[in-house]
């Protein structure tokens, strides 16, 4: 039987640039959080970076792509996880910040408010 738990969550930043390979990485230490913002700031035009979140013990850190398919960005509604998977209800929507004709999936920073063990991650349209 499932047993699935709502995870309270905070959408951190869409990154119209890649961040990741795979479809999701677990940010589970300081060295992993400050080689994803070595990208970040990298890529960032302008002069202002963006802080460096702190990693502590109550939180989780994930870095997801979910695909696109009618649209150039998603929007998050509800993270929910059960044995090891974590589970992302997305929505389409067009973002006026990216290019309208993007199909390039937006790597998403999402900060748990929990501390979990990540094994899988399941994108639910």
């Amino acid at each position: 039987m499932s047993q699935r738990k709502e995870i309270q969550f905070e959408d951190k930043n869409h990154y119209p640039f890649p961040l990741i390979r795979k479809d999701f990485l677990l940010i589970n230490s300081q060295q992993k959080m400050d080689e994803i913002f070595t990208i970040i700031h990298r890529k960032n035009v302008g002069n202002r970076f963006s802080p460096i979140p702190s990693i502590t013990e109550d939180e989780t850190y994930i870095v997801v792509k979910p695909s696109l398919k009618n649209s150039n960005d998603v929007s998050i509604d509800a993270v929910t996880f059960d044995k090891n998977t974590l589970y992302i209800k997305v929505k389409e929507f067009n973002n006026p910040d990216f290019n309208e004709k993007s199909r390039i999936p937006p790597d998403i920073l999402l900060k748990l408010n929990e501390n979990l063990s990540v094994k899988k991650v399941n994108i639910q349209y």
